[in-house]
This record gives structure tokens, C-alpha cells and sequence, in this order.
């Protein structure tokens, strides 16, 4: 049996009946979970993968773990003095460092896939639907991920134990040296930087992660874990060959291994270097990377037509430039397959294509940005605020669609939500959606007998505080006479002049609150759309969150009402309308070519505000978009709203609480229980 073999075999079976190693495993376990179970609040609707929250969770705590794994591997034999009969036998130090280290990294993968197959499990047991189209192949990435980041901590942390006779010592130091010094030092260059992580963007290795997760693996990371883990390991075995040399006047040699140590430093860093240089990308297609689109981006590249030229104006070694291009590739590939437009890519780095640059700056391209073309017609598409399938496929949709109505107005003087505020209870996160989709956003004052403009397409009232005026709701009322399209967010119950309007038009308020919803966080709704209408049809199976909403039923004026009228449910929740919609008007519209009326009311003000749409994953967004889409006629938006890769897993508070019990206390807990039980019966035994 070799040297290696051997040696792995004793640094396992050792690893594995240590006190510390088996706390230190539940530690890890338990850690993981809390972090998958954020990352899956704070991801809920985002575009990312479940691989990749998962591996974000692990990568973390990583090498916390295989720094306690590792810290006793060398220590401890050199403070009992058996390094000395060790390094007395005929064995090479480079076997005995290699089979530490493979003993050290096989069982910190043994954690990971510990890890990996405990959130799975209670996963599928609190939320079976969430692993409904998670394919194992979707792993495979992440794990390989975690597997280049392991072997460097592993060589680290060997390292570390070699050079210091106490274990918690070599601990400490491989702790701080693999987790401590580059976060620390990322940290305080993110506050240092005058726009923070706008500028220096996520940390690496988290960022490594996350990209290798999604199935995009650069050529000079990998090689740099693997460079760098193979320069540490032989740096180790050159500390292990000098503790032979300790009291026998061999300078020369020590000196010598200090020099090979010194150029194995430099030939790891021209590797590093070379293979960054070369920038070689593979991308890795499973179940779990981008591979697919939207229904509602499929439905805008069935419906444009043309030709349409696509420029990426990004330095190439941008960290952004990969994902954007494999997005419009796999644009350009469905829009081909539903016979849509014909996209060209193009691709510009400032750096080293000065002419085609120039050219771009001439015409007033500022910044990083996405260039799309039709004909004469252009629309830049600015990187500075990020990048997502909806911007891409909303651009291609604003140059393929026709001429109409695109302002839309926002009731102000009422306390009404602002589309240009940027805080928690502003609204420019949904204003900038709009923006995107060819409209733009414009205040309507309705005081001193304003009307509202001829050129409106749709009318916007963001959860009022105020009352409207008399004169106010009889302008808001003329206003849908002709035709007119209304979206309220009902803010507060109140009796006032636009109450009455629109129990005039067909939706009364009520202040009844839903009985037996689910929730998320206890004081919220999770409330599901209800299918059969345009606006909800896209959204089957999907669930909006609501703030302590008001409840909608149709008013007696509508039934009441001469002319064709409809009340449309869209959501529901506890045996009460929490949205609707009401038209009027569709079947003269049919025989007269009159505009038919609309009137779309959600009962929350929070509905679509900025903390609403970032603080947790929802339909909101797709329900609001949907729902202009509507009310003004573009019918394209309704297609659906999320993203090909959006992660959602349906988990309500009730689900949560149990995924923390179970995946954070109690299966750690029972782990740790067992193997400190198999260990003192092993103890018993000898």
C-alpha cells in the first residue's frame, strides 16, 4: 500500500473521531442551512439558480470548516514529538503532505455533500414545489465550485498546521488567511470606494461562486485555485523537509528549499497571470443555467419582425460582458426558433476597438450600455444600473412595436407614492420598469380645474392619504367617460369624493380584512391571482404579497348601469377581492370603435413601492406590469412577467419557521449526537 494511501486513510479516520472535527461538522451543517434559508428569502423572484443560493450559503463557512478539519493534522505530531519517528522513515515528505491534504479535502466535500443533501431533504419536505423542475445535473456546477475552492483551503490549512506546534493556533491562522484577510480586505475597500461595490462589484469569491453555480467557468479562476493549491502543498512539503534538517548545520539546503519556495511563488503567479490573460470561458448547459426565456420575452420575439442589430459596448474582461453575452445569444436563439426578429451581435471593447468606440461616443453613448437597432430607430440600454432579461426583451419590444399613447400620469397633492423617489416608499423601481417599456412618466396635477391631458394614456393613483376634491373626482370621472384607463392602489378606507367615483364606475371599498390567508412574515398576505382575465392569465399559479389590504366587492351602480359592464376578479385571499378589474364600455367598443373604459384597483398602497419589490420574491411586478399592459392596450406585456431562471419556491412563513427548525437545529443537532455516540462506543470498544 503506498505512502499517500496510507497516510489519507489515517488523516480520514482521525479526522472523523475528533471531538472538535465532529462539533465543528454540526457548526457547519447548521450555518449553511441558516445562510440557505436567507438566501432564499432575500433571492425569492430573483434570477438565480437554486444550485447557486445553495453554493452562495456554503462557500462562505467553507473554509472555517476545513480550518478546524486540518489544524491538528501536522500540530499535533509535532507537539507530541512523533514528527521526529515520522520523518525517520523512508517516506518522502511530498506523500505524507499529499496524503494530509487528500484526507483534509475529502472529508471537508464529505461536509459539503452533507450539507447539500440536508437542505434538499427538508426542502422537498416544507416545499416540495420549489424542487418541482430542480434537476440533480443542476448541482453539478455549483459542486465543482466548491470543489476548486475546497483544495485551496485544504493546501492552506495543511500548510498552517505545519508550521505551528499548537493546533488552535494553525487554526486561527488558516481561518484569517482563507476567510478573514480577503473579506476583511474587500470590505474595507468597499467602504473606502467612493460608490462602493457599484465600482469593485462583489467580492471574488463569492462571485466565483456564483458564476461557476450558474454554469459559466472561467478558465484563469480555475486554474488559479488549482495553481495556488498546488504551490501551497509544495511550499508545505519544503516546511515538513526542514524540520528533518533541524539541528544538522544544513544551510545549504534550507537555503535551497527557501529559494524553490520563492520560485515556486513566481511560477504560480505567471500561471495565474497567463491564464487570466487568455480569458477563456466554458459554459456549462444543465437544468440549472441559462437555457431558457420567459413566456412573456417568448411572446415578444414571436411578435417582432426585422432585422435588429444588438452592440455590446463592454471591455471584455468586464465580469458582466459573459453573462450579457450568453443572454443575447440565447435571445437571438429562441427568437430565430418562434420566427422572430433576426438579431445580429455585436460586440465593442473600448479598449481595442478604437474606431467602432469613437463612433459610439460621437453618437452619445456614455458608459457601459447595450445598443439595440431597427431601422432608424435606437435605444441604449445603460449597464450602470444593472442587467436582466426583462430590460433586454422589453428594448427589443419598444423598437418592434408600434406608434401609441406612452404617457402616463401619476396623480400628485394627496400623499400619493412618487415614481421619483427612490426610498423605501417611493415607486421609482416600478417607474423604471415603465421607463423601459416605452412610457414615460409624467405628474398630474388635477387642482384648479386642470383636465387631464389628450395624450394620457393611462392615469396612476399611488395609495392617496388626502382626499380627493369634488372638482377633482368629477375630473377624474370625466376622464373615464371618454374612454378613459385608471390604476389605484387603494391606500386608506375612506369616504371621500373619489370613493364615490369609483362606486359609481363599479368597485366599492370595504374595509374587511381577510380571514385564514397565509403569510410570510406574520403581518402580510400571500394572496393567490385568480385566473381567466388577460392581466392574470400569464400569472397562473403565482401569488402577490399585500400589506393589510383592503377588500373590493362591485357596487350596485354597475349592476344597475345601462351600458355592458364587467367586474373581474384578480386576486383573492381569505374569501375576499383584494384586486379587480372593471370595464366598461367592450361591447359598443366592438360595434363603434369606442374606446371601452377601465378602472384596475388593488387594495394596498405598498403594493409596488421599492421596499415591497426588494425585500422579498412576489408577482407583484409582473401583476402591476401586466396590469398597464392592460389597461392601456399594448397586450404584449401580458405574456408573462418572470424571467426564464427566477427562483421560486412558494415557501410561506409557516414554511420557513419549519425549514430553520429542521435544517438549522435539528438535524445538526442529531447528527452531532450519533457520531459523538459512535465515537465513545468505538472509545468502549478498544
Amino acid at each position: 500500500m503506498s505512502p499517500v494511501r496510507v497516510t489519507f486513510m489515517r488523516t480520514v479516520g482521525r479526522t472523523r473521531n475528533l471531538f472538535s472535527s465532529v462539533l465543528s461538522l454540526g457548526v457547519f451543517l447548521s450555518a449553511s442551512a441558516l445562510l440557505f434559508a436567507l438566501g432564499l428569502e432575500a433571492s425569492e423572484g430573483g434570477v438565480i439558480t437554486l444550485a447557486a443560493v445553495w453554493a452562495s450559503s456554503v462557500a462562505p463557512v467553507l473554509p472555517i470548516l476545513v480550518a478546524v478539519l486540518a489544524m491538528d493534522v501536522w500540530s499535533d505530531e509535532r507537539l507530541s514529538g512523533r514528527i521526529d519517528f515520522l520523518l525517520s522513515a523512508p517516506v518522502k515528505e511530498r506523500d505524507l503532505v499529499a496524503g494530509k491534504f487528500l484526507g483534509v479535502a475529502f472529508s471537508g466535500m464529505a461536509a459539503v455533500v452533507a450539507s447539500l443533501v440536508v437542505c434538499v431533504a427538508v426542502l422537498r419536505h416544507v416545499a416540495p414545489q420549489s424542487l418541482a423542475q430542480v434537476r440533480a445535473a443542476s448541482f453539478v456546477p455549483a459542486f465543482i465550485a466548491l470543489f476548486l475552492q475546497n483544495l485551496l483551503w485544504s493546501a492552506v490549512s495543511v500548510a498552517a498546521s505545519a508550521l505551528f506546534r499548537h493546533a488552535a493556533a494553525a487554526a486561527c491562522v488558516s481561518a484569517v488567511l482563507t476567510c478573514g484577510l480577503p473579506r476583511g480586505f474587500w470590505a474595507a475597500l468597499i467602504a473606502w470606494a467612493p460608490q462602493g461595490r457599484e465600482i469593485c462589484g462583489e467580492m471574488p469569491l463569492d462571485a466565483h461562486v456564483l458564476d461557476m453555480s450558474q454554469g459559466v467557468f472561467a478558465l484563469g479562476v480555475a486554474v488559479s485555485y488549482v495553481a495556488l493549491a498546488m504551490a501551497v502543498l509544495f511550499i508545505c512539503a519544503k516546511c515538513v523537509e526542514s524540520l528533518r534538517l533541524v539541528g544538522r548545520g544544513a544551510a545549504k539546503s534550507r537555503w535551497l528549499a527557501a529559494l524553490l519556495v520563492v520560485l515556486a511563488l513566481v511560477l504560480s503567479w505567471l500561471s495565474v497571470t497567463l491564464f487570466t490573460r487568455i480569458g477563456g470561458v466554458v459554459e456549462f448547459m444543465s437544468s440549472g443555467s441559462r437555457t431558457t426565456v420567459s413566456k412573456r420575452t417568448l411572446g415578444i420575439l414571436a411578435e417582432s419582425s426585422g432585422e435588429i442589430t444588438v452592440t455590446t459596448f463592454l471591455p471584455r474582461s468586464d465580469t458582466r460582458f459573459r453573462q450579457i453575452g450568453h443572454m443575447l445569444r440565447t435571445l437571438r436563439r429562441e427568437s430565430i426558433a418562434h420566427g422572430g426578429a433576426d438579431i445580429e451581435l455585436r460586440y465593442v471593447d473600448p479598449r481595442w476597438d478604437l474606431g467602432p468606440s469613437k463612433r459610439l461616443v460621437g453618437s452619445g453613448v456614455n458608459g457601459d450600455a447595450v445598443i439595440f437597432e431597427r431601422g432608424r430607430r435606437r435605444l441604449v440600454v445603460p449597464l450602470s444600473s444593472g442587467f436582466n432579461e426583462r430590460l433586454f426583451s422589453s428594448a427589443i419590444l419598444t423598437l418592434t412595436m408600434p406608434q401609441h399613447r406612452n404617457m402616463v400620469y401619476w396623480t400628485v397633492g394627496h400623499g400619493e407614492a412618487s415614481f421619483s423617489d427612490y426610498g423605501a416608499f417611493g415607486m421609482s423601481d416600478i417607474a423604471r420598469e415603465l421607463s423601459r417599456d416605452g412610457f414615460k412618466n409624467v405628474p398630474l396635477e388635477l387642482s384648479y380645474g386642470k383636465q387631464v391631458p389628450d395624450d394620457c394614456a393611462l392615469v396612476i393613483v399611488a395609495g392617496a392619504k388626502e382626499a380627493f376634491s369634488l372638482s377633482e373626482s368629477d375630473t377624474l370621472d370625466s376622464y373615464l367617460k371618454r374612454g378613459g384607463r385608471i390604476l389605484v392602489l387603494a391606500g386608506k378606507y375612506r369616504e371621500d369624493a373619489f370613493a364615490s367615483t369609483l362606486s359609481a364606475w363599479g368597485v366599492r371599498l370595504s374595509k374587511e380584512q381577510p380571514v385564514g390567508a397565509k403569510t410570510l412574515s406574520g403581518s402580510d398576505i400571500l394572496a393567490p391571482v385568480v385566473g381567466g382575465h388577460a392581466i392574470t392569465s400569464p400569472l397562473a399559479e403565482t401569488q402577490v404579497v399585500m400589506e393589510r389590504p383592503l377588500s373590493l366587492e362591485p357596487s350596485a351602480a354597475l349592476a344597475a348601469s345601462s351600458e355592458a359592464g364587467e367586474f373581474y376578479e384578480l386576486v383573492r385571499a381569505g374569501g375576499k377581492c383584494l384586486a379587480a378589474v372593471v370595464e366598461r364600455g367592450n361591447v359598443a367598443g366592438q360595434d363603434l370603435a369606442i374606446r371601452p373604459t377601465r378602472i384596475a384597483v388593488i387594495g394596498d398602497s405598498l403594493f409596488a413601492m421599492n421596499g415591497q419589490l426588494e425585500s422579498r420574491g412576489n408577482a407583484n411586478r409582473d401583476f402591476f406590469l401586466n396590469c398597464v399592459a392592460h389597461l392601456v392596450g399594448t397586450g404584449a406585456l401580458t405574456s408573462g412577467g418572470d424571467d426564464g431562471d427566477r427562483l421560486v419556491t412558494g415557501m410561506d412563513r409557516k414554511a420557513r419557521i419549519a425549514f430553520v427548525q429542521t435544517a438549522v437545529v435539528f438535524v445538526p443537532a442529531a447528527v452531532v449526537l450519533l457520531m459523538l455516540a459512535n465515537i465513545q462506543l468505538r472509545r468502549r470498544r478498544t
